[in-house]
């Protein structure tokens, strides 16, 4: 367990250079990457000791990416993380395997050990000071600054004051200060039931695994030497729960959809019953004009879980806060705080394309007929298959070559229904896809652009393209 520090009670409120709330991914990995840059740190942490959770076990090709720019590739190191090559996508019993760009990796790995690996980092720093306990509130200089937060000593039970000239909210999707210092609003889309498989046999070794279903997927990857993570999606409103329902879901939905050398490890790991639930969110990232305080990950922005990119975007925040702090070191200034904020913020236009294809991607995933086209599109290899696993990886930013691949599936799959005959059936489905896609990834784009002129020619394209949904109610 990493030891922490406790306030000296005779001091009053502690003074830091910097504050960071949160020692998760986003937290521990920026307090790595200041550990030697001379500024004070301080990071407040409710628990220290490892934890078990089922997400922020996945990481793409560009998340190692940005540890390898940071020079914080060593915490990928002694914690049995797994090399990931590309995807297996299984559907009605063919598998579609599809790489990374080569000499690309990602990581599968416990996102417990992963922190932990980082927190271990800190303890020789002796620029950051770490305490337990819980942060109750921040603190302000004015009605628009930010100056520093309150937290209860977990140790003592004591209100302990923190004075820090640039506070970091980097407390994960259950942020408590989101609302107080960002505009972005959350919606739980679904959810994710967990479970871990012993010396599963996975149809193709370091791939991550997309099963397709009737309904909706469920992924396996490896994350340890003899871990796979299983995970698999439950739409709607209801949390699964124990008991005789999801019993029956797990035996009729997802063991027939397995292929046979992963039926031991599944079996155990039912009879087991260690479930593990998390929601799924959907929030767009909108931070709110305020001095001192800079809101990072998933406390700012989140996006279906489905393709792993939430700690790329982690990652993508913490390099990018993180060069600018070093390289703008007189944060006691307001105008340099400024400049750093608001070069952060602007430079979030780059997770656009991670948190589009996320949200759409798994919409389609749950589309009969797009999901259909979708595996038939990669299926055909070459610049169908290698430019949008290059997006997924994040590697490839372009929102420009995601429109097009995701429009390019839903024409293709128009055509071919066509193809099969010159019926008014086959036209109408045809219409329905292209209709369908459009909707689906209009109002993403709307959350992510920002602009004006895009939203008002998406909004006369959605006039003409009208969806099954509401084409029925009319």
């Amino acid at each position: 367990m990493v030891e922490y520090d406790k306030p000296n009670e005779q001091r009053g409120s502690a003074t830091y250079d910097i504050c960071i709330i949160g020692a998760g991914v986003a937290g521990a990995s920026l307090a790595c990457y200041l550990k030697d840059s001379g500024y004070r740190i301080c990071i407040v942490e409710r628990d220290w000791s490892e934890q078990d959770r089922i997400v922020g076990e996945l990481l793409q090709p560009d998340g190692v990416r940005q540890l390898k720019q940071m020079g914080l590739e060593l915490l990928l190191s002694g914690i049995e993380a797994q090399e990931i090559l590309g995807y297996s996508i299984i559907y009605n019993g063919e598998q579609l395997d599809v790489a990374y760009p080569e000499e690309e990796r990602g990581r599968g790995l416990r996102n417990g050990k992963f922190m932990q690996r980082m927190r271990t980092e800190l303890s020789d720093s002796p620029n950051i000071t770490r305490y337990e306990g819980t942060v109750k509130e921040l603190t302000y200089k004015d009605e628009h600054t930010i100056g520093g937060i309150i937290f209860t000593d977990k140790a003592t039970g004591e209100q302990v004051g923190v004075d820090a000239t640039l506070t970091i909210v980097s407390d994960g999707f259950f942020s408590k200060f989101r609302i107080e210092v960002t505009e972005s609003e959350e919606t739980v889309t679904g959810y994710f039931l967990g479970m871990v498989l012993k010396d599963c046999q996975l149809p193709h070794t370091a791939h991550g695994h997309v099963f397709l279903t009737d309904s909706s997927p469920f992924l396996c990857y490896p994350i340890s030497d003899r871990e796979s993570r299983l995970l698999i999606d439950f739409p709607g409103n209801a949390a699964p729960r124990k008991g005789e329902a999801l019993s029956q879901f797990l035996s009729s939905h997802v063991r027939p959809r397995m292929t046979a050398g992963m039926l031991p490890a599944f079996d155990a790991a039912v009879a087991e019953g260690k479930f593990k639930v998390m929601p799924n969110h959907y929030m767009p990232g909108h931070s709110k004009s305020m001095d001192g305080v800079v809101v990072v990950g998933d406390a700012l922005n989140m996006r279906h879980p489905l393709t792993g990119g939430g700690m790329t975007v982690t990652l993508r925040d913490v390099h990018t806060i993180g060069k600018l702090l070093m390289g703008n070191k007189e944060i006691a200034l307001k105008e340099t705080r400024t400049t750093i904020l608001d070069a952060f913020y602007a430079s979030r236009g780059q997770h656009a394309t991670v948190n589009i294809l996320a949200d759409a991607l798994y919409n389609v995933m749950s589309n009969d007929a797009l999901k259909k086209a979708c595996f038939d599109y990669l299926a055909q290899g070459g610049k169908q298959a290698a430019e949008p696993v290059a997006l997924l990886s994040g590697l490839n930013s372009e929102k420009s070559m995601l429109t097009r691949h995701f429009f390019a599936v839903a024409l293709k799959g128009g055509a071919k229904e066509i193809s099969n005959g010159y019926r008014p059936a086959n036209f109408s489905r045809a219409y329905y896809m292209l209709a369908d896609a459009f909707h689906i990834i209009c109002p993403l784009i709307k959350n992510e652009a920002n602009s004006k002129v895009v939203n008002i020619c998406l909004n006369l394209c959605g006039q003409i393209l009208r969806p099954r949904t509401l084409a029925n109610a009319a």
